[in-house]
């Protein structure tokens, strides 16, 4: 039996693979760029807010014309309020990323310190804004607020599979 060593050789199945590096040229890096730029613009963050307001607005349409029968009313209000609870922490989300964006010195862990302090800032609003509206509105119907807020939150899976 042979015995261990500590040299790496071509046997080794756990040796890393040596790739070279390649350095790309201007023609070639202004080439990638392009085709990046022709993908869908949907999975842009604001296109994904923009896609949940027109999420809410449709929404807050089908609760009118179906359950208020055209007139606009407590389901119509609570579903428009459910879209907005979808809508606001997103863009308090992306405003949040924008400001880390514009810093002066962004690092990696800077930029994912703004990511982790969006996330909380946007979980906090979601939490407190059912907390208010529960508080403050105890006419609202809870069935279209609900639906309308998960229907909003399936737009970043829209985002995700148009990518």
């Amino acid at each position: 039996m042979k015995a261990p060593s500590n040299q790496p050789n071509a046997e080794d199945p756990w040796k890393d693979p040596e790739e070279p590096f390649r350095v790309y040229s201007s023609e070639e890096m202004q080439a990638l760029l392009q085709t990046s730029k022709g993908k869908s613009r949907f999975t842009l963050p604001w296109g994904v807010v923009a896609a949940q307001v027109a999420v809410t607005v449709v929404g807050a349409l089908i609760a009118c014309i179906f359950w208020d029968d055209g007139r606009i009313s407590v389901y119509t209000y609570s579903a428009f309020l459910g879209g907005l609870i979808g809508v606001l922490p997103a863009v308090l989300f992306l405003l949040r990323l924008e400001v880390a964006r514009g810093a002066q010195r962004l690092t990696p862990g800077g930029f994912l310190s703004a990511l982790v302090s969006g996330e909380v800032i946007k979980i906090t609003a979601t939490i407190a804004m059912f907390i208010w509206l529960a508080f403050n509105y105890a006419e609202l119907k809870w069935i279209p607020l609900l639906l309308t807020y998960i229907v909003t939150l399936k737009c970043y899976l829209l985002g995700l599979f148009w990518r």
